[in-house]
């Protein structure tokens, strides 16, 4: 009997269905999912040979948890992000890792140049007014200003897979595209992009929006903070849709309410779900969003193709794709 446990919140049932579909197998045991409690995965880690892990990053996969999965061989995340996992510990015990990368890059760039629109046209409290019917078209359109992306600077700090889609998708707005990584790309591939490389400091100052791409290490925790911020114009937008720990929050809700900065968009925060005395609730310029950028029901159709695929592959005795370790 093989035996796989679920830490991501899904129907168990339906993965059974779908590792039996694919693998052809009767012997495979499938627990956890949908509801499953921490005692229930302490009870069935004793004899796991796979796990898939929780997209939710709720349960950690750490050396405690590995040491308490003896037979444990193969992690399949289900999502690209991987933050909860002690790879290194995987790798010391020889446990293989692997993730789904690339399934929500169109779809998280989506949601930035949603979130950007939806700020440079005063989306939110247009609907919120018109909805009860007050009609406030000249406060928009003279005390606020309703504002084009054509023409302005979009600044990219991260210039991976979705910083890429992100450029192609603003360039097609009309948007000038500058950009920051620590590994600058070719000049082949900027010249396709239409993006021009800026030292971080000077896309904070030239940029009329900022997004962020990077994933979340040491050196881009808190990588807008306060001094940083203080950098950006007046009237810049700030997009967040890569992790929450890479922006100083409660910097970013002071500019926002003294009028330093001209609105937000946030995916992600610091905590999730996000806190009840988080400072940016409240406030009347930004667009806050769920932790739900990547999770269109398209990309969710990728993730299960990709990750439970990858486990029918191991349990078939074959080779795993997409490894991290």
């Amino acid at each position: 009997m093989k035996s796989v446990v679920v830490m991501a919140p899904v129907p168990v049932q339906i993965v059974g269905q779908w590792l039996a579909s694919q693998t052809g197998r009767g012997d495979v045991q499938v627990q956890g999912g949908q509801g499953t409690t921490d005692a229930d995965l302490e009870r069935a880690l004793p004899e796991a040979e796979i796990i898939v892990g929780d997209y939710t990053f709720v349960h950690r996969i750490d050396e405690q948890l590995l040491s308490a999965s003896p037979h444990l061989r193969f992690i399949q995340q289900p999502s690209v992000g991987y933050e909860h996992i002690d790879v290194a510990a995987c790798a010391r015990r020889g446990v293989q890792v692997a993730n789904t990368p690339g399934v929500n890059d169109g779809s998280v760039a989506e949601h930035a140049l949603m979130m950007a629109l939806m700020l440079l046209r005063h989306a939110v409290p247009a609907h919120q007014h018109t909805s009860r019917g007050e009609w406030i078209q000249s406060q928009l359109l003279w005390d606020q200003g309703l504002f084009e992306l054509q023409d302005r600077v979009w600044g990219i700090i991260g210039m991976g897979r979705i910083g890429r889609e992100v450029a192609k998708r603003a360039a097609a707005f009309g948007a000038r595209i500058v950009y920051f990584d620590p590994q600058r790309l070719s000049p082949e591939v900027e010249a396709q992009l239409g993006a021009q490389y800026k030292p971080l400091e000077h896309l904070l100052r030239l940029a009329d929006v900022v997004s962020l791409h990077t994933p979340l290490t040491e050196e881009t925790r808190n990588l807008l903070n306060a001094d940083r911020l203080a950098l950006c114009k007046a009237t810049a937008l700030v997009i967040n849709v890569s992790r929450g720990e890479c922006l100083d929050e409660a910097a970013l809700a002071s500019r926002l309410r003294e009028r330093k900065l001209g609105g937000a968009g946030l995916d992600v925060y610091s905590s999730e779900p996000i806190a009840a005395d988080n400072p940016l609730l409240g406030l009347d310029n930004v667009v806050l969003t769920p932790h739900v950028a990547g999770a269109t029901r398209e990309v969710r159709g990728r993730v299960i193709d990709m990750a439970i695929g990858n486990v029918a592959r191991v349990l078939r005795g074959e080779e795993a794709r997409y490894l991290i370790c």
